[in-house]
């Protein structure tokens, strides 16, 4: 908020009254003078003061009785904050005062700047990136994350300042930020001294923290985040509780507002590739499928490897493309119920993966394939989509990289199999990153559908499962994959194409 200032005017009886200075101003006796000093000691048009490049000077109009800085008479000069100026033999004493802004006034300023930030259309991406900023600026502390739900947990979607381990740089428990979110009740430490089990910790005192503030984003009694801040001075300015957390409430708003933006949007595209998949895909499988034919036909009366047979080949590889692009559509599009069974995870994923050795051989890349021996719930033909386009994206992601490597590993947790697909490619950037599960979105795939990843979502979502990226630009991508560890509704084991007895069983 810019600085206000005002002029002390005390005269020669004491009296004394404060004016605000908005502007240039000129003193003297006359009533057309912006400020009236009624005194005839005074000048009609006694002093100008101006504000020039940042700073005040004032200005003697060529006065009777003169104007005064510490008893030597002055034309013009650079006027300092709490200087006082004589003018007139004493006829009044000037003092520039600096005042500080009331607090009504810097809170409702920090509540317009807020709206006006939030009012404009915007990612969410980019405006938890702003909100974020702006509560730190508005507090004035140091570090902070924002965290929404996502997949059934709290997510961070954005942080400052506290480095990768982010869990641990922190000072308040995940069990705290999570009490909040659930509870909905904020926690305010202004002073960390006060609390004695945070003082206990070496790490609060080697960052020397002084605030620690966690506040729900609540929208219509609903908590839909949380956000953490802290920093090493105590905050008592520039705003009060009650207007921060209405800042806070706020933000919260205009997040949920582009969520639920952004997810109507998701939900248009979806009926939109259903439409399409239910209106127009089988007549163009038909209309391929004649093109193929006749191209078939045409090519069986050329030899092969002269200029005609070269054609036939293109038509049949884009014909071959587009059925693919149909098939991917209208598979997308289909709703299906999962078959599950009990499928013996390691022969099942090795024999996923051994096609794809050679290939990634070829490619100079190291591909392995490591875990337990473990049993899993799967529809065993649709999770092998799943990680068959991982897989290819992996090697997409490592075209031309001399050291390249993908690792796919799986471990047998508590209720849940965990697969992993790691790459040391070439990374999805940030601004991308949670676009990748919108259908027709590809990135780095010249021939790519933009189906891939929209269909994994949508199997892992059939099977009651759970996926996470996490990428890097130029570093890599690390993909997670949970689906249930056990199918209660089928006794027997499967390991990829056969079938064989679970183990209680008798042949």
């Amino acid at each position: 908020m810019a600085e206000r200032f005002s002029i002390s005017i005390r005269d020669r009886h004491g009296f004394e009254r404060s004016v605000p200075l908005p502007r240039n101003v000129v003193l003297g006796r006359q009533n057309h003078c912006d400020i009236v000093l009624p005194d005839s000691m005074v000048s009609r048009a006694h002093l100008k003061v101006e504000l020039m490049d940042g700073a005040w000077w004032a200005e003697d109009l060529n006065s009777s009785h003169g104007t005064f800085f510490q008893d030597r008479r002055i034309t013009r000069i650079k006027w300092e904050t709490d200087a006082a100026l004589r003018i007139a033999d004493g006829a009044y004493t000037l003092t520039l005062r600096n005042e500080a802004p009331f607090a009504s006034e810097v809170n409702l300023q920090a509540i317009l700047q807020t709206a006006h930030l939030m009012s404009g259309e915007i990612e969410l991406d980019d405006l938890l990136e702003q909100t974020l900023n702006r509560l730190l600026a508005i507090s004035g502390t140091d570090r902070g994350f924002i965290m929404l739900p996502e997949g059934g947990d709290l997510e961070v979607k954005v942080q400052h300042n506290l480095g990768t381990d982010m869990t641990r740089n922190i000072h308040l428990s995940m069990s705290s930020v999570r009490k909040v979110f659930e509870q909905g009740e904020p926690i305010w430490i202004h002073n960390v001294a006060s609390d004695q089990e945070l003082m206990a910790q070496q790490s609060v005192m080697n960052l020397q923290l002084k605030t620690i503030l966690c506040l729900p984003l609540i929208v219509q009694g609903k908590c839909i985040g949380v956000v953490y801040l802290d920093g090493q001075k105590v905050i008592t300015e520039p705003v009060d509780r009650a207007t921060f957390e209405a800042i806070v409430s706020l933000c919260a708003v205009a997040i949920e507002r582009t969520r639920l933006a952004e997810e109507s949007l998701h939900n248009h595209v979806l009926a939109t590739v259903g439409q399409v998949a239910s209106s127009i895909v089988h007549d163009i499988k038909n209309a391929l499928f004649v093109i193929a034919g006749h191209a078939q036909m045409i090519g069986a009366y050329y030899e092969a490897g002269g200029k005609a047979q070269h054609h036939v080949e293109e038509i049949l590889g884009a014909v071959e493309r587009l059925s693919q692009l149909s098939t991917d559509v209208l598979d997308y599009a289909k709703i299906r119920d999962t078959k599950l069974e009990n499928v013996e995870i390691a022969p099942f994923i090795r024999g996923l993966v051994e096609p794809l050795e050679q290939r990634a051989k070829d490619m100079g890349i190291a591909l392995r394939a490591e875990g337990p021996e473990c049993t899993g719930s799967l529809d065993r033909y649709r999770f092998a989509r799943v990680l068959e386009n991982l897989l290819a994206n992996a090697l997409d992601a490592l075209t031309g990289r001399a050291d390249g490597r993908v690792t796919v590993r799986w471990e047998d947790c508590l209720g849940e199999i965990r697969l992993e697909v790691e790459d040391n490619g070439k990374g999805i950037p940030k601004k991308l990153q949670r676009r990748i599960f919108e259908p027709f979105f590809t990135h780095g795939k010249p021939k790519g559908t933009g189906l891939g990843m929209a269909t994994v979502k949508k199997i892992m979502e059939e099977h009651k499962g759970a996926i996470e990226v996490r990428s890097e630009e130029g570093v890599g991508t690390l993909v997670k994959v949970t689906v249930p560890k056990v199918s209660t509704t089928s006794p027997e084991v499967s390991t990829g194409g056969f079938r064989t007895l679970n183990s209680l069983e008798k042949p």
